[in-house]
């Protein structure tokens, strides 16, 4: 046993020999009087939760002030006396002990005794005495009161796990729970019921299960900065120790005054999977992407919360992560490497070793690249086909670490294990659908749009007609963009334009969700009169009502409308309107 030196402020002289520093810890502490056979001091160090004790080494003379006084930098840091044939008696002092005589007391209402205010604050949560109150002759007695057994049977459910244990034992329960289950085990477990195979038959159903597995009665909620989406919401999603994902995602921006009621949630979600996409994998557009390898995001845990986002994005109406390769895909499912080409293999190092081995007759000079990946046999012409295949293979292989913690992350909502038993079903899901893919996809998003445009049009005359020309301009807008070859990350296009309308730049995943989709348009006609001395003003959307109202008074022209539009889309895309 061990008893802290650095509890009470105790003199220490220079000058104090062995026998002399032993007297004056047994007057400061009196159990140690009774303790015989030696004792020794040790010295707290370490930390992150763990604190080991290291001894320290007495002089010739034994210790003496001047030793005691120097390891403990003037008496800052704690020294502990550890008995060396004894035990010290740790027992908590009773109530009434010397010790407590000038603390302020209170009584206690159950048990009626008079204690120290720091332990009545603790006794009270133990105290089980119970309040009866006195009873007249002609009052009869309650018969039906809970008996000991019953109050000892009472369970409750442990909020780190989940299950359930009686009330007695869940306090020791939950002081050791997260030692023994790790957080991602709790934050990704999974639901009990799968859906039968046979009523999965397309993505829009495994949609909808997984939509129904979100806890609705919980939220997730997380505060970003719009200035760097991506890394804050990766590092304050893998510290989140308090709810889980599983529950409802609710987003905030710094600074922003947007409420959440799906909107920032799309946003969030848009944001995240198109940056964990740039940050964490790597290929060529239109052929598919693999994890980028990297062992110090392997070592953070960002792939696993990658597959979390991934799950939560499918289940609360963010974007499907359509850009792995097909190997990756059968990867997460199988635990194999299958149907890997040289085709599939992007990496910054390894690609061009390729190509040079494709097109060189000498490969003297690519022996120490090749045998570095894994090749053993002969290097020459003849064997260009193996050495190829190797390289491949050495590729893909060290990159099955991120691969399963993606998985890890996948375990979220059982969204892994429908995927297996729906293979075919979920691959659309994950695996980039080609080259013609992102070419359609911008133009059914400017059709969508068009289609879906509700117009809150003036009367006939001269507003009806401002209206008119203003929807034209829209469209000739949308369509402009949607003509343009423009390889610029941030020229303008339509996804951009629908994210900061309604807060998504992907396509509704539901088909439900598809046909209920409309963007209301507005016009505003009196900005002049609210303000008559403003020369500008810019559209204003509401993401969550998919609302947006145009300023009719500044667009004369198609030129002007589009540099307007520029401008709002550019520089309004924060949530600052309630």
């Amino acid at each position: 046993m061990q008893a802290g030196l650095g509890k009470r402020n105790l003199s220490m002289p220079d000058d104090l020999t062995h026998s002399e520093v032993s007297n004056l810890f047994c007057d400061a502490y009196p159990k140690m009087k009774a303790a015989s056979g030696g004792w020794l001091l040790y010295k707290a160090s370490g930390g992150q939760g763990r604190r080991r004790l290291n001894l320290v080494p007495p002089e010739s003379e034994g210790y003496c002030g001047s030793t005691i006084r120097s390891v403990t930098g003037g008496g800052k840091t704690m020294l502990y006396i550890v008995p060396l044939q004894d035990e010290f008696d740790l027992s908590p002092l009773p109530s009434d002990a010397l010790e407590f005589s000038l603390m302020p007391k209170a009584e206690c209402k159950k048990c009626f005794k008079m204690m120290p205010l720091q332990i009545l604050a603790l006794h009270l949560r133990e105290c089980s005495t119970l309040e009866y109150e006195t009873l007249s002759d002609s009052e009869a007695e309650v018969a039906d009161l809970p008996s000991a057994t019953e109050e000892e049977s009472t369970d409750a459910i442990c909020p780190v796990c989940m299950k359930t244990f009686p009330m007695k034992e869940l306090e020791l329960h939950a002081s050791f729970c997260g030692d023994l289950e790790s957080p991602v085990s709790i934050r990704s477990r999974s639901p009990e019921i799968l859906p039968p195979q046979n009523e999965v038959t397309c993505e829009e159903d495994v949609l909808k299960w997984l939509a129904s597995q979100v806890d609705t009665t919980k939220e997730f909620s997380l505060c970003v900065s719009r200035m760097s989406v991506l890394e804050r919401g990766l590092l304050l999603w893998r510290r989140q120790k308090l709810s889980s994902p599983v529950n409802t995602l609710k987003i905030t921006f710094l600074g922003e005054a947007g409420v959440d009621t799906g909107a920032l949630r799309k946003e969030f979600l848009t944001e995240m999977i198109g940056g964990i996409e740039t940050r964490l994998f790597e290929g060529e557009d239109g052929k598919g992407k693999m994890p980028k390898y990297s062992l110090n995001d392997l070592d953070n845990g960002l792939f696993r919360v990658a597959g979390e986002v991934f799950a939560v994005s499918l289940a609360q109406g963010g974007p499907a992560p359509r850009f792995l390769q097909d190997w990756c895909y059968d990867f997460l499912l199988s635990g194999t490497l299958e149907n890997i080409t040289k085709d599939s293999v992007y990496d910054v190092d390894i690609s061009p070793l390729i190509k040079t081995i494709e097109e060189t007759s000498d490969l003297s000079s690519c022996t120490e690249q090749i045998v570095s990946c894994g090749y053993t046999g002969p290097i020459n012409e003849t064997n260009k086909e193996n050495i190829t295949r190797a390289i491949v293979m050495h590729a893909a292989a060290r990159r099955t670490l991120m691969l399963q913690q993606l998985r890890d992350g996948l375990q979220l909502y059982g969204l892994i294990d429908v995927m297996r038993t729906n293979r075919e079903v979920c691959r659309s899901l994950f695996v980039v659908q080609g080259d013609l893919f992102s070419l359609a996809y911008c133009f059914r998003w400017t059709l969508i749009t068009l289609s879906h445009l509700h117009p809150q049009m003036s009367e006939t005359g001269i507003k009806h007609a401002k209206d008119v020309q203003i929807l034209n301009h829209f469209q000739d807008f949308l369509m402009e963009l949607e003509d343009d070859d423009s390889v610029d990350e941030e020229a303008l296009s339509v996804p951009r334009v629908m994210q900061w309308v309604i807060g998504q730049s992907h396509k509704h995943l539901l088909l439900s969700e598809r046909q209920a989709f409309k963007i209301t348009v507005q016009f505003d006609h009196a900005c002049m009169q609210r303000m008559p001395s403003h020369t500008l003003c810019f559209p204003i959307v509401s993401a969550c009502t998919q609302t947006i109202t145009f300023p009719t008074a500044h667009f004369s022209n198609l030129s002007e409308f589009k540099e307007n539009m520029k401008v709002a889309v550019k520089y309004g895309a924060c949530f600052y309107r309630v």
